[in-house]
């Protein structure tokens, strides 16, 4: 039934109304916080300008000039990447301007199978094997004291582009870019690496060229999920704006090969669509692909390497739903799914597709989980967690148990000896029930406003899309209706998706897809009538567009 605890929003207030010529669009507006009209200009009408000094930030000014002596004296640059999107997007970023301002570039990224994240002692001897005089690192560096000391002990110089946790870090001898430093004064501090990296290049090329290659930075910034306010919402409106003009060739021809109008891209888009075909090549197989498509200026070349991620997302989808049901058989078979913490491990399965898989689960159990790559000595993992765990703490309480961990509040990698799993899961158990005893929370879901039924049209999703770009702390508006007939339910052909009509006492209908929500059909047959909570998107089929629901959730109708 209804998985999420709903939080119904209060009245607003009359002065609310007053901030738009929509009162829909104004109460949505005020109960996020925007509360004058030049807030909500701001908000409505981001503008680059806006942005702050990119010298604000520390270190770099020292970064630009070590950049700049490199290119004038001639000496090669080697950008080195994490192999997510925010780290693709990062060293895509720095080669192509680079490269444009006469610099010779060698991009490095690592294979998350083989080497891990961040740099690693064989790269660093690989980059002073090529000759490189100066290592920028792009979303890494952070923890990498020992890496960078290596390099400048054989003579490199070194930039650390990143925007992880940095408390306590200090990197003697490397300009140090990062708006997490503790001492750093730059008045907006939760922007992706790619986020960084372009504050450099504003500072190296100036505003124009570092402009258009903004629809990078509206990519990597997206995909990392930090949070789309402030600055971070200002540089993906315009990278969304400019994708189909100034978007790199290779990455309009995977928005082509996915179906997608490159002029018509969305926050959504990049999350959903773009984000895990970029991904696919590092957690499927080698990343470079993934870089080699957001270099290339070959049509042939990137229409090839957009087939290629395609395939590998596939691939990954499979791979997940085969991971997914397995681990829901070994709950079955073990009985132990009415656990409080879900630990499961296998021989079978990918260190790439792990935390894809403990996210699934705790959207479907409730409860945080943990799936490992089992080893005979040595299991690798990741672990999901839920509001009021911060499961990151929780590994720390285990460090004695670990090889490595590290991560946040509701996400985490983890190593540790295959043998003391058990143990691991015995004690986090313990540390679980002291922090949110037997009850687990049910999550909530904070609505925005009710419709009725009358009102599911796409005047009304075109309202809604003046809050683009939505995504992690802008999401989109959340609505509810009351008393919704389901007619014509049925499940997807691939057997994930829920699809069906939703009509309202005054006989509209709308299409409804509930995501992943196959497992709920006899729960929606059987109630016939429900209060549905659900987003509103446009969806464009053979030439016609409607209005559609997004589902959510959905529950037992309180009003016919």
């Amino acid at each position: 039934m209804s998985r999420y605890r709903w939080l119904e929003p209060a009245p607003a207030p009359s002065s609310a109304f007053d901030l738009t010529d929509f009162p829909l669009l104004s109460v949505i507006l005020a109960r996020r916080g925007i509360t004058s009209l030049q807030q909500a200009r701001s908000f409505l009408q981001p503008r680059v300008h806006e942005l702050a000094d990119p010298y604000g930030l520390p270190d770099l000014e020292l970064a630009a000039e070590r950049v700049r002596s490199a290119i004038r004296n001639r000496r090669p640059i080697a950008v080195f990447g994490d192999y997510d999107v925010d780290g693709l997007t990062s060293t895509a970023l720095l080669t192509r301007v680079l490269r444009s301002l006469g610099a010779e570039v060698r991009p490095y990224v690592p294979n998350r199978l083989q080497d891990g994240y961040g740099l690693n002692l064989a790269a660093i001897d690989r980059i002073i094997k090529d000759g490189a005089a100066l290592l920028l690192t792009a979303d890494c560096g952070t923890s990498n004291g020992r890496e960078l000391a290596m390099a400048q002990r054989a003579g490199l110089e070194t930039v650390v582009l990143d925007h992880h946790h940095a408390h306590g870090v200090e990197l003697p001898g490397t300009a140090f870019v990062s708006p997490r430093r503790e001492d750093c004064r730059y008045p907006f501090r939760e922007m992706s690496a790619v986020g960084v990296c372009y504050h450099l290049v504003r500072a190296l090329a100036g505003e124009d060229v570092a402009a258009a290659m903004l629809p990078l930075v509206a990519l990597g910034t997206v995909a990392d999920v930090v949070p789309l306010v402030g600055e971070n919402r200002i540089k993906v409106h315009h990278g969304l704006a400019r994708f189909g003009s100034d978007a790199p060739l290779g990455l309009k021809e995977l928005a082509r090969q996915a179906d997608l109008d490159p002029f018509g891209v969305t926050s959504w888009h990049c999350g959903f669509i773009l984000g895990p075909r970029i991904n696919a090549a590092g957690r499927m197989a080698d990343p470079l692909t993934a870089l080699d498509l957001l270099l290339t200026d070959d049509p042939a070349k990137a229409s090839r390497l957009a087939l290629e991620l395609g395939k590998l997302n596939a691939r990954r989808q499979r791979e997940m739903e085969r991971m997914i049901a397995e681990a829901e058989e070994k709950l079955r078979h073990g009985g132990r799914d009415a656990g409080p913490l879900l630990v499961l491990a296998d021989t079978a399965w990918s260190i790439g597709l792990v935390g894809l898989v403990a996210g699934r689960l705790v959207e479907r159990y409730r409860r945080p989980a943990i799936v490992l790559e089992r080893g005979p000595d040595v299991s690798r993992g990741s672990a999901r967690s839920i509001d009021g765990f911060n499961i990151a703490e929780a590994l720390g309480q285990c460090h004695d148990l670990l090889l490595e961990h590290g991560g946040h509040s509701m996400a985490a990698g983890l190593t540790i000896e295959t043998e003391r799993l058990v143990e691991l899961e015995e004690r986090l158990v313990g540390i679980l029930d002291a922090t949110v005893g037997d009850d687990i929370p049910t999550p909530t879901l904070q609505l925005d406003a009710e419709l009725h039924s009358s009102e599911l049209t796409l005047e009304t999703e075109r309202l809604v899309s003046l809050l683009e770009p939505t995504g992690h702390g802008n999401a989109a508006p959340r609505f509810f209706a009351r008393g919704l007939a389901v007619r014509r339910p049925r499940v997807s052909r691939d057997g994930k998706h829920l699809m069906f009509q939703a009509v309202g006492s005054d006989g509209t209908a709308v299409r409804a897809v509930f995501f992943n929500g196959a497992y709920a059909l006899p729960d929606l047959v059987r109630l016939g009538r429900v209060d549905l909570a659900f987003s509103l998107k446009r969806d464009s089929w053979k030439g016609e567009t409607r209005v559609e629901l997004d589902v959510l959730d959905f529950r037992p109708a309180t009003e016919f």
